[in-house]
């Protein structure tokens, strides 16, 4: 296990010291919990509390933060160059690929914390595969507990550089967005219209984004997590694009749904309507104090006043900032029924408003929205579409 590293490296995403303030909050809240070390396993934190910013997540990637002393990054040994010129503050520990990584990351933990004391884990990420977390439970390094909350709730409230690192994506987002709108047309086919997003977000400096752009016509409007095929547009068609531009890890999602022949347009008037009518209000309930739960309903309530009865939609938007695949979430809290997440200055949702409905007709566009002192601003600017 090294310590410090003193090789030639480039800076970090953020200055040293704002790593550093994280980290500290994250072992105040760790001494609150009682806890002597945090495995951190999820690519969000682990760049969120070190700048590591790679695609080597598919191997087993752990940080180890202890409650006094530094953190230590425990990885394939393949990766320490990325990890010497990415990371400041910052310990490294590297495995061979014959090596069990369960068997490293306990190695790293028994230098740093004394047998049996209490560790907090990550019960809910996707990166700690169950072979290594049982190899690691029913060791005797550590009493674990589980501990997400702990460190989303500290993620999700962005600083000044972060929400300026937001910005630059929301930028980003919308020259993606003007580029596959105007790619479009009767005739094209939906993955050119995926190679405009792409061209336009690259060409304009922007990083590896989290999840392809989805670009799906009207026969596959429902199947939410489709991208892009070979299919060609008729004239008569519809056509909805999601995509989020990313700078550095940061993202700033957003959709919108055109109808290629106004006379369509027309005849889905009423859900478009109701669509921007229910964002609305959406966004004037997405204000400091208000629970998740509350701007749902709120959201909710104006298309069911529209369409005179319950409306069954499972969310109407999440929290968003680093993403890592195979998402631009980073495992977030949503804007759902019985979520009482309080919202705080500094989160940022991907707010979305979708009406599906036979009477109504069918809308639906989505933004990212910063809660700010006094309510919300709305980052994504891409007109709305008819």
């Amino acid at each position: 296990m090294s310590g410090e590293r003193h090789l030639l490296t480039q800076e970090p995403d953020f200055p040293p010291e704002e790593y550093e303030q994280r980290r500290d909050a994250v072992r105040a809240a760790m001494d609150r919990q009682g806890l002597q070390a945090l495995l951190v396993t999820a690519p969000e934190d682990v760049h969120y509390l070190s700048g590591l910013d790679h695609q080597g997540h598919f191997a087993v990637t752990g940080l180890v933060v202890p409650l006094h002393g530094s953190p230590v990054l425990v990885e394939r040994a393949m990766e320490a160059p990325t990890a010497a010129a990415q990371t400041h503050g910052v310990g490294h520990h590297g495995y061979g690929d014959a090596t069990d990584p369960a068997d490293a990351l306990l190695d790293v933990l028994t230098q740093l914390v004394p047998a049996r004391r209490a560790v907090g884990y990550q019960a809910a990420s996707l990166t700690l595969p169950p072979a290594v977390w049982d190899r690691l439970r029913t060791s005797r390094a550590a009493h674990w507990t589980p501990c997400d909350d702990l460190l989303s709730t500290l993620r999700h409230l962005h600083t000044e550089r972060e929400i300026d690192r937001i910005r630059s994506a929301a930028r980003l987002s919308d020259t993606a967005m003007g580029a596959g709108l105007a790619a479009a047309t009767a005739g094209a086919r939906e993955n050119e219209i995926a190679a405009a997003v792409h061209d336009a977000m690259l060409r304009a400096g922007g990083d590896l984004p989290a999840f392809a752009p989805l670009v799906r016509s009207t026969e596959r409007l429902r199947q939410e997590h489709l991208t892009w095929s070979r299919h060609r547009l008729g004239a008569r068609e519809a056509v909805f694009i999601e995509l989020s531009a990313a700078r550095g890890r940061y993202h700033a999602p957003l959709a919108r749904l055109l109808h290629l022949d106004r006379r369509d347009a027309a005849r889905n008037a009423r859900a478009r309507d109701t669509s921007r009518s229910a964002m609305d209000a959406l966004c004037g309930t997405l204000r400091p104090g208000s629970t998740a739960e509350q701007v749902f309903r709120t959201w909710c309530a104006v298309i069911e006043e529209a369409r005179g009865g319950p409306y069954e939609r499972h969310h109407c938007g999440y929290l968003v900032g680093i993403g890592f695949p195979p998402g631009w979430m980073g495992g977030s809290r949503t804007l759902r029924p019985g979520d009482t997440m309080e919202l705080r200055p500094g989160m940022t949702f991907h707010v979305q408003s979708w009406v599906l409905d036979d009477d109504l007709g069918t809308h639906a566009f989505s933004d990212t929205a910063l809660v700010t002192d006094g309510g919300c601003e709305v980052l994504t600017r891409t007109p709305r579409t008819d």
